[in-house]
């Protein structure tokens, strides 16, 4: 009964010194990334917009001991929005009239940007190189209608009076994220892929919203998003050895 106990006892003692000797040979560093992806807004976020895109990047410090940490930003694009705040101004076509005295080109668009901090561990399948990151932070977001007028014609929306419609809000923000991440042996091929939830706690940031509309100061915005981005890794370590 000794013998097989004892043989078991020391492949697990030669296991574990071998994991502890990859593991301490993983090298830490900084991963630079860049991101693009795809979203959908909740609650009260999805009254005023419709589906987005995200453009943005990351400075992130993975340590040895597989601790994330990262500092985040993207940009929120899109072009379906569905809170006419310019509906005082349209005429009974739906158009609204410049000074040329034209109806002008005028377009409604989503415009938003999101900064974070997060921190989360990394969790490495059997080949070392790829695993899944769970990391969660706080954050900023800020959001408003942008007004593309592309003649400037239409004087109502131009210079100070802009802001009056934009419906410019902002606040704190927390972040989930689940992200599968692969950092190749050669530094060629490092990518990520990565499912986003942000619950923001904003308000109206301008001091008048014109067409009538009332200053909210308690609003709960959503998005949900997909990215995928590509790292640029800058380890600490010149060599990698694994045993």
């Amino acid at each position: 009964m000794m013998k097989p106990i004892l043989l078991i006892v020391m492949l697990g003692y030669f296991a574990s010194t071998v994991n502890a000797q990859i593991r301490d040979s993983l090298p830490s560093g900084l991963l630079l990334s860049a991101h693009y992806g795809w979203g959908t807004p909740g609650k009260d976020l999805a009254n005023r917009f419709g589906t987005h895109f995200m453009l943005g990047g990351s400075v992130a410090f993975l340590s040895k001991r597989d601790l994330y940490f990262s500092l985040d930003y993207s940009l929120v694009f899109g072009n379906k929005v569905k809170e006419d705040v310019l509906s005082n101004l349209r005429t009974v076509e739906g158009g609204i009239i410049g000074r040329d005295m034209q109806f002008a080109s005028i377009f409604l668009r989503e415009r938003a940007h999101l900064w974070s901090a997060n921190g989360g561990y990394f969790f490495r399948l059997a080949q070392r190189h790829s695993g899944f990151l769970l990391s969660g932070g706080l954050g900023y977001l800020q959001h408003k209608i942008r007004i593309v007028d592309d003649f400037d014609s239409v004087v109502q929306v131009s210079g100070p009076y802009r802001k009056g419609y934009d419906r410019l809000s902002g606040g704190l923000s927390l972040i989930q994220s689940l992200t599968y991440l692969y950092l190749s042996k050669d530094k060629l091929i490092n990518f990520y892929i990565n499912l986003q939830l942000v619950e923001a706690f904003t308000k109206d940031l301008r001091g008048v919203n014109y067409n009538q509309s009332p200053l909210i100061s308690d609003r709960t915005d959503l998005l949900a998003s997909i990215k995928v981005g590509w790292v640029m890794p800058i380890y600490f370590e010149k060599e990698i050895r694994y045993y």
